[in-house]
């Protein structure tokens, strides 16, 4: 009898060892894996977001520091004199879809021709140093040996040496007309007089004091003649297309100069910027907060 009850305790003893020996396990096992997953799970975001962040860095550094430089030199341009300097490399003119093209007529009188580039106005192969654009046209005067070459638009006339050398400009209540619509010359007794066309006909011998006629069939109105190959050839090197250099230095700085696609680079960069900023102040604020979670431990 006392051998029966001591095997069922011994049984009931095993019994309890065994449930104790699980619970045991249990209590070892169940809150500890679900702590190491979410601690591995934060490891690994906070290093995915680092390496995101120094890739970002990395990247926005070369842009945000050409677009820091260029704000700078866009900023002093007028002092520096950017707006003034000119630009006309081919690749760089690509870009841009423009091209040399060199003009198939010009204006020619007593031996002198003008013609007129994109930015230039070029006589007997040397440009001008001031840009007459869209000429009516174009005379020479000679009176006593003193020679005066005028070149005319809608409302004003250039008065120029053989040379070149501006001498003087009219316009307003200097013209007998109001709006000029042709320009020539009239041999008359001896003299070399110029001719201007608008509301009436005058002429005059020095450009400042004028004569209305009424029979102006004897002027030689001038007008756009065919360039031979000689004068093409000395005007090619003034028909290069130029840009200021501080337009360069905006498209560059926007993008724009690369088309669609530099605006939408620097876009991306502007994208890259804001992430940088968000991500450092988390992972700031992240640091700060695990040290002050370890020293209050």
């Amino acid at each position: 009898m006392n051998t029966q009850h001591a095997l069922r305790a011994e049984a009931d003893q095993a019994s309890y060892d065994e449930a104790l020996a699980t619970s045991v396990k249990k209590l070892d096992i169940n809150p500890v894996l679900p702590t190491r997953k979410k601690a591995a799970a934060k490891r690994n975001t906070s290093l995915l977001l680092r390496q995101w962040h120094q890739r970002l860095g990395i990247f926005a550094f070369i842009f945000m520091g050409w677009l820091g430089f260029s704000g700078i030199l866009l900023n002093q341009s007028v002092s520096m004199g950017l707006d003034a300097i000119r630009v006309g490399s081919s690749t760089l003119m690509s870009l841009y879809g423009l091209h040399t093209t060199i003009p198939e007529s010009g204006y020619f009188s007593a031996g002198h021709w003008l013609v007129t580039t994109t930015e230039n106005t070029v006589l007997d192969d040397i440009a001008l140093e001031r840009h007459i654009p869209s000429p009516l046209g174009f005379v020479d005067i000679n009176n006593n040996g003193e020679e005066l070459l005028v070149v005319a638009t809608n409302d004003k006339l250039t008065l120029l040496s053989p040379a070149g050398a501006l001498i003087e400009e009219l316009s307003g209540y200097m013209l007998p007309v109001g709006h000029i619509r042709g320009i020539g010359s009239l041999e008359q007794d001896g003299k070399s007089l110029l001719a201007l066309q608008g509301e009436g006909v005058y002429v005059s011998t020095d450009g400042l004091s004028w004569q209305e006629v009424e029979n102006h069939e004897a002027i030689s109105w001038s007008s756009l003649a065919q360039l031979d190959e000689n004068a093409k050839a000395d005007v090619a090197p003034y028909a290069h297309p130029t840009v200021a250099l501080e337009q360069v230095l905006i498209d560059l700085h926007s993008g724009r100069l690369f088309g669609s696609f530099g605006s939408t680079l620097i876009n991306f960069v502007g994208a890259a910027a804001v992430l940088l900023s968000i991500s450092g102040i988390w992972m700031t604020w992240r640091t700060n907060r695990m040290r002050n979670a370890r020293q209050k431990k």
